[in-house]
């Protein structure tokens, strides 16, 4: 099964440069390890559009998704890096979808 991981990020008043450079620290550490690309969005209107992105990642199957998980947490540079994320997150949401068919939904 396909999924879809959409994570909501709020950043601490203030922190929002080191957040830029972190990010570039976790796709350059994210891209040796071979997870997907992420997509970044910020808010037009609606949520909370101060300081806040979303991040998107489309993942083949959760069985891929868990086996990269475990790469990444095994990292000591990315553990690293998340000890230094977790300082300038206020909030971090995260969900993850699963594409319903019209079929499934009964529309066929």
């Amino acid at each position: 099964m396909k999924a879809k991981v959409v994570e909501k990020v709020k950043f601490a008043p203030g922190k929002w440069k080191e957040a830029g450079t972190l990010m570039k620290t976790f796709k350059d550490i994210a891209k040796k390890l071979g997870l997907p690309e992420f997509r970044t969005y910020s808010y037009i209107s609606g949520g909370d559009a101060v300081q806040t992105l979303q991040f998107v990642t489309d993942w083949d199957s959760l069985a891929s998704m868990e086996t990269l998980m475990d790469k990444l947490y095994a990292n000591s540079e990315m553990l690293q890096m998340m000890e230094k994320w977790a300082e300038v997150v206020e909030s971090h949401e995260v969900s993850i979808l699963k594409e319903i068919s019209p079929e499934e939904l009964g529309m066929l």
